[in-house]
């Protein structure tokens, strides 16, 4: 290939997975596209970079390790003697040899996620391609070349299912000596202080791919990318799969993902269906306080509402897909078919990085990126239908929508089976009622939208919690891809997450394990039927799904069986895949835990300087010694073992230890949110405000979502000082945002607020607190204290200080509206049996001049102190309801009299006629709305009566138990003047 600024047709074809025209013909291209890793593998390129051809007399320049012909060589030894024989052939026959090298790079990824993700089980050895005399040492000889003979009746999955992960076929030891290549190779993958899962299949292939896709190519620049630039998407693609390994995620791989994924950009061909973002390197937001939050800084307005989802506030539909313009749907815009699809397939890849990465903000941008490149076009909507054999009324159900605007492909291999429900309520599928209706949503669609929908259905699992209401909204996209379905890998994820989804209702459980279980035997059995799909099918598409791997996937089934109460199964997959923690947990359920430290200290008799069996046994013993064991054995770069110490250290209010364990954890690996979090709760409990406000901008900058780490933050910003309250105020906006059921969280932002005179958020954050605890606290549910706060501070004018006149008689009208609002609407319409409450909003309608209300609001508040039954016998409630009758008698007087425009229905004859002459006569016709006037009346004319009869109902109720009290002689003393006036 010759130098290049965009990616060739060879290239594309190859990331796409199309075929390659004749007219660019590719030898190493064609094998990658048609599945053919093998062939690729053991071409004559690829012998020459392994040294599969290597003799005791071949020259090695620069071998600065033992020769492969050296009994002294070790695993370790791999990667110096493949990258010297990389650096030879390409200083012997020039750079344009990186296409090939990348090509042999990605046949082995591909190899490696062949093995450990989709099958079927490729039958090359890697350790067959490196130099003879490794081959014969590390080989595995038990692959079988003939096919194995099934026994007659046998299932072809019971017969194909290994013995144990790792271990290609029934029976199969492993010899020592691969043991240990395979433990130091997945050594070497370990990131951060984040371990590789300890029996990875094969792990010399992906060891191959970083090789010669990542690691050696760092040491040219850009002479590779000038070769062959896609070589940066499979580098991207390779850090990705290492990723998928760890135990946890690693924060270094996630920023060289995203480099990668910014390098291949700029070979792109340019777009002209939407605009993409630039860059995404700076997007993972490595936050430090003082740069996080500069711009909190700012002065704030004084009208600053917070957006509320339940408020009349528009908001953008979460059942809707971003609308595409209409020259995103025209292929003619674009230069090729394969440069629209390779831009849809580019985002959606990026969009499942950051899914897999718990990013769901960043993934949502990406994914509806990759949907207007694609030109889908979907929707959730409701069509009438009955889910239920026994339903007799059609009822609304939520169906998504979807169109593609490109070609569908039709041909497919054999695809997985689906399991049938056989449930005797539930229907198989919604029967709807409108066949018009059913046949708009069965439509065919392009596989790539088919994963667009799903990179969507794992969004909204991101995106919010775990209840009911998030499986129904997630369920109609796995419905709409499972319909017509025609590609082996999008129809594994789809009924992947139908099982995920179907696990947590009763009448569906049994189909989803059934189904988790066959997914689990098509990938581990063997020797697939030549139906069946093969590798090329079952990798195309797989870099844009969020696949499990296979021990992830049998993970999941156990966990389904020990949902359901299968323990013992659930115990010997577990044991199976060396899943020690879950396998304690188990045991702990049976009733045996001796026997899980029976089986953790014989596993440790065989790995006594494995870190992880440390901290496994630290955490079933509770003992300190282990993890600092596992620490130290590590050589300290072992995270979760100070992430274990950390914890223990916690529950025992050891919050200076456990700071400092927690700071080592994510020195090691800043991507652990959890980690973030902790620390930031010890160094709250610590009184160390900048350690807590640094941990928290890290977990909100890793999951935005995080409402409680932003309330937390904010609560640090309150306590560092008074410079720091504005940053406060924002911070807690954004909890709202992820929190805005937690009415401790508006709480929170009411008194902030409060404090800095932000009367409209203030008055925002009560109304909130009222509707979310008025059902369960009643009057309980107002904050007194803020609520007279709001009322005195516009009553005394302190709001309207150093404002022009306009600007303060634009603010009152603002601030009486949204005072108007919460007194009436929210308290007033709620709480009737609060007499602090009404008398606190008789001052706001005293200071209004509304006195009738206010006047009112006084009644109301000795109503609910004088119908207690309390008031004739307990002392306090009866000196409560005397203030309150005296306090009533006063307005009475002071109010009463007074004079209030009002408006009236006239009474004139001529005021009722029919509004019509025409209708004169008729039996219908209806007369018009009487007209209004407007005439002053007196607040309330009797007011003398009504005091004197409030005061004569108390003292006749109060008498027998309270007379010759004080409080009793001031209630006759004031009877005694109202008579005398």
């Amino acid at each position: 290939m010759t130098e290049s600024t965009h990616f060739s047709t060879v290239e594309k074809c190859v990331l796409l997975g199309s075929a390659i025209p004749s007219t660019d013909s590719c030898e190493l291209g064609t094998q990658l596209v048609n599945g053919d890793y093998e062939a690729a593998l053991q071409s004559a390129t690829a012998r020459a970079v392994f040294g599969t051809d290597l003799t005791q007399d071949t020259s090695i320049s620069g071998l600065e390790v033992p020769s492969p012909f050296d009994p002294q060589f070790s695993a370790s030894d791999i990667g110096p003697l493949v990258t010297t024989l990389v650096k030879q052939l390409i200083s012997e026959q020039g750079h344009s040899l990186w296409s090939q090298i990348t090509f042999i790079g990605a046949a082995c990824l591909q190899a490696f996620v062949e093995t450990n993700w989709t099958g079927p089980e490729l039958r090359l050895d890697p350790a067959a391609l490196l130099p003879k005399p490794l081959a014969e040492r590390w080989v595995e000889a038990y692959i079988s070349i003939a096919p194995l003979e099934v026994p007659e009746g046998a299932d072809k999955h019971e017969i194909g299912r290994r013995e144990q992960l790792g271990r290609v076929y029934l029976g199969a030891k492993q010899s020592s000596e691969r043991k240990a290549l395979d433990q130091t190779l997945i050594k070497l993958m370990e990131v951060d202080g984040e371990e590789a899962y300890e029996l990875t299949p094969r792990p010399l292939y992906l060891y191959l791919a970083r090789l010669l896709l990542v690691d050696i190519p760092a040491e040219y620049g850009q002479e590779r990318d000038k070769v062959i630039p896609s070589a940066q998407w499979w580098a991207a693609r390779t850090l990705l799969i290492q990723q998928s390994i760890l135990d946890y995620p690693a924060q270094n791989l996630l920023d060289q993902i995203i480099r990668h994924f910014d390098e291949a950009r700029k070979y792109l061909p340019e777009s002209p269906a939407t605009e993409i973002p630039k860059s995404t390197a700076d997007e993972l937001g490595q936050l430090v306080p003082d740069d996080a939050m500069a711009g909190m800084d700012q002065p704030l307005d004084s009208e600053m509402q917070i957006e509320l989802p339940d408020t009349e506030q528009p908001q953008e539909s979460a059942d809707e897909g971003t609308p595409v313009p209409e020259s995103d749907a025209d292929d003619d815009k674009w230069k090729s078919v394969a440069d629209r699809e390779l831009w849809a397939r580019f985002l959606l890849e990026l969009g499942v990085v950051y899914s897999q990465h718990s990013m769901p903000i960043d993934s949502k941008r990406y994914i509806t990126l990759a949907q207007a490149a694609s030109g889908l076009h979907w929707k959730m909507s409701g069509a009438k239908g009955k889910r239920t054999r026994f339903q007799q009324f059609d009822v609304t159900q939520l169906v998504l929508l979807a169109q593609s605007t490109r070609s569908v492909d039709g041909a497919h291999k054999k695809l997985p089976e689906a399991m049938d429900l056989n449930d005797d309520v539930l229907l198989e599928n919604i029967k709807f009622s409108d066949a018009m209706d059913e046949a708009k949503m069965q439509g065919d669609l392009n596989v790539l939208d088919k994963c667009i929908l799903l990179a969507f259905c794992l969004n909204v699992q991101n995106e919010n919690p775990a209840h009911g209401l998030t499986s129904e909204q997630m369920m109609p996209f796995v419905t709409r891809v499972l319909q017509n379905p025609t590609n082996w890998s999008v129809y594994t994820m789809g009924l992947l997450l139908r099982s995920r989804l179907e696990s947590n209702q009763t009448r569906t459980v049994q189909r989803a394990t059934l189904q988790m279980q066959q997914l689990v035997d098509q990938i581990t059995h063997p020797l697939p039927n030549t139906e069946e799909a093969g590798a090329a099918e079952r990798l195309h598409y797989l870099f844009a799904l969020s696949m499990p791997n296979q021990w992830t996937l049998e993970r999941e089934l156990a966990t389904m069986f020990m949902e359901l109460g299968v323990i013992r199964s659930a115990l010997d997959i577990f044991e199976r895949l060396q899943m020690w923690d879950d396998v304690i947990y188990c045991y702990a359920l049976l009733g045996q835990s001796e026997v899980a430290e029976q089986i953790v200290h014989r596993e440790m008799k065989e790995h006594p300087d494995s870190p992880k069996l440390w901290c496994v046994l630290g955490d079933f013993e509770k003992n300190p010694e282990h993890w600092h064991h596992a620490w130290e054995i590590s050589g300290q770069r072992y995270a979760r073992a100070m992430r274990s110490l950390g914890a223990y250290h916690f529950e025992r209010s050891e919050y200076a230890e456990c700071v400092e364990c927690y700071e080592k954890a994510v020195y090691l690996n800043p991507m652990s949110e959890r980690s973030w979090y902790m620390l930031g709760c010890a160094a709250m409990k610590q009184g160390n405000w900048p350690t807590a406000a640094k941990a928290f901008l890290h977990v909100v900058s890793i999951d935005e979502n995080n409402g409680e780490s932003w309330n937390n933050l904010a609560s640090v910003y309150l306590q560092m000082g008074d410079e720091y309250r504005i940053r406060a105020l924002r911070v807690l906006g954004m909890a709202t945002k992820f929190l805005n059921e937690s009415w401790q969280v508006w709480s929170n932002l009411l008194h902030v607020s409060l404090s800095m005179g932000m009367l409209p958020l203030a008055i925002q954050a009560l109304g909130k607190i009222i509707d979310l605890r008025v059902a369960q606290m009643g009057a309980e549910c107002v904050d007194l204290d803020a609520l007279r706060r709001i009322i005195s501070l516009q009553t005394r004018g302190a709001v309207f200080q150093g404002l022009s006149d306009a600007e303060a008689e634009s603010k009152r009208k603002r601030l009486n509206m949204l005072t108007e609002r919460l007194l009436v609407k929210q308290i007033e319409a709620r709480i009737t049996s609060s007499a602090p409450v009404w008398r606190a909003m008789a001052d706001y309608w005293f200071w209004r001049r509304d006195f009738s209300h206010c006047l009112d609001c006084y009644i109301k508040a000795y109503r609910c102190l004088s119908q207690l039954p309390q008031v004739a016998y307990a002392p306090p409630v009866f000196k409560d309801a005397v203030a309150a009758a005296l306090d009533l008698v006063s307005m009475y007087e002071n109010l009463g009299s007074k004079t209030q425009v009002v408006r009236v229905a006239t009474t004139e004859p001529g005021d009722q006629q029919i509004s019509s002459p025409a209708a004169e006569g008729s039996a219908d016709a209806e007369p018009s709305e009487p007209k209004m006037a407007a005439v002053e009346q007196p607040i309330c004319a009797d007011w003398k009566h009504k005091s004197k009869m409030l005061l004569r109902g108390l003292i006749g109720k109060c008498k027998e138990s309270f007379e010759g009290t004080p409080e009793y002689a001031r209630l006759t003393e004031a009877l005694s003047e109202l008579r005398q006036a």
